[in-house]
């Protein structure tokens, strides 16, 4: 089937997803982050867009960029290809590091766009990794908005839409109320290699066979956990020989088993 065509948007402006592959770290060390950002750096002023937010997490990145010159698919390739040879090399890996294409959604209007950057910022604490946005995680752009440092990332044209300075920091700490381009909300599609391999750790169930020989609580129970490690209801249907009705069901009414 054809890929399907994105969305483009009006403004300009995009908030963009990428993905280690089958959930993979991308960075391993503090060297890794800086690398990744010394590219980024320099295919904004060879690619002539802006960055308006950024947090580079393990395994995923989200960045808020507004580009009116250069395509999305032209600079995205151009960054994951660069980083991802350089990774490679460094770490004498072969194959993709990112998930596939890179995921994007437009940003068209304000109030959306104050609803993105918040949430970027807020990845970390999402993730545990500090109490407030600035706190002490490093891989963000709220720095940039602390420090009022406006050399890599456009600080001055966020915080103006926000109203002022304090109104952007008193905005931050609020939780977020409307849904983003989430990390945990994107369709995976694991090859069906890997989705056995998640079912033989999870249940010690090679076979159809074996995981029918579960009993009925064991298997709602591991319906529920492998379809939260990324397995479609598909998939579950195909590898455990579940009823893709069943599984659907127990996956929707019995997450408290």
């Amino acid at each position: 089937m054809p890929r399907k065509a994105r969305i483009m948007s009006i403004s300009n402006i995009y908030h963009v997803v990428i993905r280690g592959a089958d959930r993979q770290y991308i960075f391993e060390e503090p060297h890794d982050y800086r690398k990744y950002l010394d590219i980024l750096r320099y295919y904004k002023e060879e690619c002539c867009f802006e960055i308006y937010a950024y947090c580079l997490m393990n395994n995923h990145i989200h960045l808020l960029i507004y580009t009116p010159i250069t395509p999305l698919e032209t600079i995205f390739r151009r960054i994951n290809t660069s980083y991802a040879v350089w990774f490679n090399m460094k770490y004498n890996r072969t194959g993709f590091l990112q998930q596939g294409r890179y995921y994007s959604e437009p940003v068209d209007d304000l109030r959306y766009l104050l609803t993105v950057v918040r949430y970027i910022h807020q990845n970390p604490v999402k993730a545990g990794l500090e109490p407030l946005p600035g706190a002490s995680y490093p891989w963000s752009s709220i720095h940039s908005y602390i420090h009022n440092d406006n050399s890599f990332v456009n600080t001055l044209f966020i915080i103006d839409q926000f109203g002022g300075k304090d109104n952007f920091h008193a905005l931050h700490n609020e939780p977020i109320d409307s849904e983003c381009l989430d990390i945990d909300k994107i369709k995976r599609r694991l090859p069906d290699d890997v989705a056995k391999q998640i079912i033989l750790e999870e249940t010690g169930c090679s076979t159809v066979t074996d995981f029918q020989g579960l009993s009925l609580i064991e298997r709602k129970k591991y319906l529920v956990r492998l379809h939260e490690k990324g397995i479609s209801i598909r998939q579950l249907n195909r590898l455990t020989g579940v009823s893709k009705g069943i599984i659907a069901r127990i996956v929707t009414e019995g997450r408290s088993l």
